[in-house]
């Protein structure tokens, strides 16, 4: 399955920076929102090519080399502390190179006390990128 080629023993590692290092973007007061993995949504009619997830503040990266149409990469990792951070993405599509500026993730306001959450990347067919913390 091409799709497993996404998954190194290092993406635990450098996942654990992605979005929980750092000072963050969350509420004073706001709960601890602990995160159990990642995935990434292809929401395109398309392929995807040399997907890659950077955080700014920390430098760390996240790479997937292929997401077929429809489809998704996803991963889990013993929970991390979520603090904030932005993300950009970059990938490949049609031979064309696509980026995102400082993406930071939708926070919703019913998610529950002490449930760890997913951080979910969904690519959509206009180019626009969501990242978003889902139960």
């Amino acid at each position: 399955m091409r799709n497993s080629a996404c998954v190194t023993t290092s993406i635990v590692i450098i996942l654990a920076g992605l979005l929980f290092n750092g000072c963050g973007g969350l509420p004073v007061g706001a709960a601890p929102i602990d995160i159990a993995g990642l995935v990434i949504y292809n929401n395109t009619p398309d392929p995807l090519y040399d997907i890659k997830l950077k955080v700014e503040k920390t430098g760390t990266v996240v790479t997937c080399n292929f997401i077929p149409s429809g489809r998704n990469f996803s991963t889990e990792f013993p929970l991390k502390r979520y603090q904030g951070n932005s993300v950009n993405v970059s990938w490949q599509q049609d031979g064309l190179n696509r980026s995102t500026d400082d993406i930071y993730a939708d926070i919703p306001e019913d998610l529950g006390p002490n449930r760890p959450v997913f951080v979910a990347v969904i690519i959509q067919q206009s180019g626009d990128v969501v990242v978003r913390l889902t139960e």
